[in-house]
This record gives C-alpha cells, sequence and structure tokens, in this order.
C-alpha cells in the first residue's frame, strides 16, 4: 500500500476510503482515516459523515484560502462527485456554529442590496447559500434556526431592512437584560462593600464609589484606592472651585502626584481609571460632616 502519492491519488483514495491514510510527497495534501487537510490540521477540507438513518455523506469546505488550497478543494470535489456532498462555509463546525456562519454570510450578501444595480445577482447568492444549509439541515434532520430561515427568504432590500431592525431590537432587549441582571448583583456587592464586608466591587455599571475607614483616616474607593483624609478634604474644595468655574476637561493636575485628574464637571469628575458621580461625592461628604 503506497502512502506518499500524487495529488489527485490521495484524494481519491479518501473520497473511496481505499486505505487509513496517504499524502503528497510535499505533504501539503494528506488525509487521515475519514479527514483530508491542506497543509495542516488548522484547515480542514472536509470529511466523511453518516447520520441517523445510515446514509453516508462527505462534508467539504467552501473556505477559501490560498491557491494551492483552493486548488486542493476542487480536486476534493472532483473525486467525491459520485458521493453526496455537503457544502459548509467552514469544515468542522458544528451545527449551531454553521448554521451562524450560514446567517452572518447571507445576511452580509443581503447588505449589498442597498447599493445594487442587480439585485437578482445579490438574491441568487443568498438562494445558493440557504441551499446548502437546507440540505445540510435535511440529511441530519436538523430544524433551521427561524433567523436562517428569514434571511433566507431575502428578496429585496426591505426584507433586509426589517432584519436588521429585528436584529438591533433583539440586542438591545438582550443587553437590557444583561445590564439588569447585573445591575443586581452590583447592588448586592456594593451593599456589602459599603458594610466593610468585602474590599472590592467585582461588577461594575460604569461609576465607582467611596466610602471613609475611621481606623486609618483614609478615603477608600470601591477600585481599592486610598487617599487620606487631609488630601481628600483639599481635593474636593479643589472640585467644587473648578466647578464653579466650568468644570474643566484635560485638567492638567494631579492627585497625590499619581493619578491624572481628566474631567470635573457638574455631573461627575474622572481621575485615572475612576469615575465618580458628583451624587456619590456630595453623599459622601454630608455623611462625614465635611
Amino acid at each position: 500500500m503506497k502512502r506518499v502519492v500524487d495529488k489527485h491519488t490521495v484524494a481519491h483514495l479518501w473520497a473511496n476510503r481505499s486505505q487509513s491514510d496517504a499524502r503528497t510527497a510535499t505533504g501539503n495534501f494528506f488525509f487521515e482515516s475519514d479527514r483530508i487537510w491542506s497543509y495542516g490540521s488548522h484547515f480542514l477540507i472536509g470529511y466523511h459523515t453518516q447520520n441517523d438513518r445510515g446514509h453516508r455523506a462527505v462534508i467539504i469546505t467552501r473556505e477559501k484560502n490560498s491557491n494551492t488550497t483552493n486548488g486542493q478543494v476542487n480536486i476534493v470535489l472532483s473525486a467525491s462527485n459520485h458521493l453526496k456532498q455537503l457544502r459548509v462555509p467552514v469544515a468542522g463546525m458544528d451545527h449551531e456554529q454553521l448554521f451562524e456562519k450560514w446567517y452572518e454570510e447571507i445576511k452580509g450578501i443581503a447588505g449589498n442590496l442597498q447599493r445594487a444595480r442587480k439585485p437578482e445577482r445579490y438574491i441568487s447568492q443568498i438562494r445558493c447559500v440557504f441551499d446548502d444549509a437546507e440540505q445540510y439541515a435535511e440529511f441530519y434532520r436538523l430544524d433551521l434556526p427561524a433567523n436562517l430561515v428569514e434571511v433566507g427568504a431575502i428578496q429585496n432590500l426591505s426584507q433586509y431592512s426589517a432584519v436588521i431592525e429585528k436584529e438591533a431590537a433583539l440586542r438591545k432587549a438582550e443587553e437590557e437584560k444583561r445590564y439588569k441582571r447585573d445591575f443586581k448583583i452590583h447592588q448586592v456587592q456594593l451593599k456589602d462593600w459599603r458594610a466593610f464586608k468585602t474590599n472590592y466591587i467585582n461588577k461594575r455599571i460604569g461609576f465607582d464609589y467611596l466610602r471613609f475607614d475611621k481606623d486609618t483616616n483614609r478615603v477608600q474607593t470601591s477600585q481599592r484606592v486610598e487617599i487620606p483624609e487631609a488630601i481628600a478634604r483639599r481635593f474636593y474644595r479643589l472640585v467644587i472651585e473648578t466647578i464653579e468655574k466650568g468644570g474643566c476637561t484635560d485638567c492638567n493636575m494631579t492627585l497625590m502626584d499619581r493619578y491624572e485628574v481628566e474631567e470635573i464637571n457638574k455631573d461627575f469628575i474622572r481621575v485615572g481609571c475612576h469615575k465618580i458621580t458628583m451624587k456619590e461625592i456630595r453623599a459622601f461628604i454630608k455623611k462625614q460632616g465635611w
């Protein structure tokens, strides 16, 4: 059994499962068992597969690479044309990843409808990509995701726009949901931090907070920075004076010769990586009776 053969023989041996492995003399085209690669395991061209009904097929990538690799993909396609071929965006991805890849690919094609003189060209491309997804799903008896079905049916710009608007609405809703979840966690952590049960708030929601350690006479921030009381008092007076003068950006000043004062305004201050609302600062000052 010869294991070093020409590239066409490599493809035919793989397609017909004639032996367990083979490669070209340069080693840039080879197969082992059911899988065939170009150059190395980082680029899988295709593999043999079987569904739950015992039907066989070959999965072959549509991913583009070098001219050499693209030529090898075509050789594999030709050698396996007697088999059922399923084309996928990237060989080796699982079902969910492939459906997402098809969705993004179709959405990208449909985006061209915004400036297309001949929209039928892009509609045809959408149909071809969606056909690949349908054949794949049918082979494995999978339900296509609703969003993939929706983009697969795009025939014009208005349908594409509707998909984009719906996607934006879903993304916004998910962001709001995530923010509410994070905010609840943040509130619990903030309460514990203010009570000196913890030293740090892991879940930040944009701003930082202040507390006073009576044992050390230091102002502490929720990012674990400590400032002596006397310095904190002076800096507060400077902040108020700056606000009265209209505030500043790129303020050309530092706190403790270490932290750059980036911005001071009536709503918040930014010092180094800290952003603290004036509401938080005033509540802190009032609580300390300064």
